[in-house]
């Protein structure tokens, strides 16, 4: 008997916004920076615009880079971005970027270790103080795409108790084994490179060597895959589906934003990308339901 069609999805970026998260952040990199450097708040605001600035003119060079290679470029996420300011401080060899990494490196192993402490800071206060910002109609896209027979599983690099609890929030059961609404993975690693297989994009060499990402397709056998960072939700089933894998999908959709870059939306990167919609619910339209696996 065939089973329904199943469905990989991103969390954070297409059940949800990523702009909140990302104020959040870097309010608490402002704070950290501001104590490390004994400089008024007025400052520092100011030196990381500068570094923004920087990053947003070439937005290639920079981004998540969690073991030096990047893993999502800045220019595909508000947390990307900042974790693109954050990689500019890391490989500063002057100047006043240098002048923060060398205070940031004289109490801590590294910029990288600081930013991540700093990520899991901002996200802690940030989920104490702000209601889940999942979208309102969480529940209703949901139903508007099992209804049409498929299965939905969302895995994503924020912890499986995030995805729970946010999705509660929505009236939606998640939960990591069977037996509920809707199916989850946490910590997925997706960031996490292997080897140098890479491919290029539009000018850019993206990373498709993603062991824990892959291993979670692998299990999952999803008929689509839907997120809203190429390089991280999209590039590696992308790969699969070129290779022949046998549990690589056969369709890959992108959440648009608007802050999507242009050169993953004006040809779909290059033609890798089948379907562009602007919520999950969406997708409804784009299933056949003839399609099992």
């Amino acid at each position: 008997m065939a089973r329904p069609l199943k469905i990989l999805s991103d969390f954070d970026g297409v059940w949800t916004e990523a702009e909140l998260e990302a104020r959040a952040l870097h309010e608490q990199l402002v704070e950290g920076c501001v104590e490390l450097l004994g400089r008024s708040h007025a400052a520092v605001r100011s030196d990381l615009e500068a570094f923004g600035h920087e990053v947003r003119a070439r937005p290639q060079a920079y981004g998540w880079a969690p073991d030096g290679r990047i893993s999502a470029f800045a220019d595909e996420d508000p947390l990307c971005e900042i974790a693109g300011l954050c990689a500019l401080v890391a490989w500063a060899e002057h100047g006043l970027a240098h002048r923060y990494r060398a205070a940031i490196e004289s109490r801590w192993p590294s910029v990288q270790a600081f930013a991540e402490h700093g990520f899991v800071a901002a996200m802690t206060r940030f989920r104490a103080e702000h209601p889940p910002s999942i979208a309102a109609d969480a529940r209703d896209q949901l139903h508007a795409v099992t209804e049409r027979g498929a299965e939905v599983v969302v895995a994503s690099n924020s912890d499986a108790g995030k995805l729970v609890a946010w999705f509660a929030a929505a009236g939606i059961d998640a939960g990591e084994g069977p037996g509920h609404e809707l199916r989850v993975r946490g910590s997925a690693g997706k960031q996490v490179l292997g080897g140098d297989h890479a491919i290029e994009i539009c000018g850019r060499r993206v990373h498709v060597d993603r062991p824990r990402y892959r291993e979670a397709i692998e299990q999952e056998r999803p008929a689509l895959v839907i997120g809203d960072i190429f390089s991280l939700d999209l590039a590696l089933p992308h790969v699969m589906r070129e290779d022949g894998h046998p549990a690589a999908p056969r369709t890959l959709a992108l959440r648009r934003h608007r802050h999507t870059p242009a050169w993953i939306l004006e040809d779909r990167a290059a033609g890798a990308i089948d379907h562009v919609v602007d919520r999950f619910g969406d997708l409804a339209a784009v299933l056949d339901p003839a399609l099992e696996i």
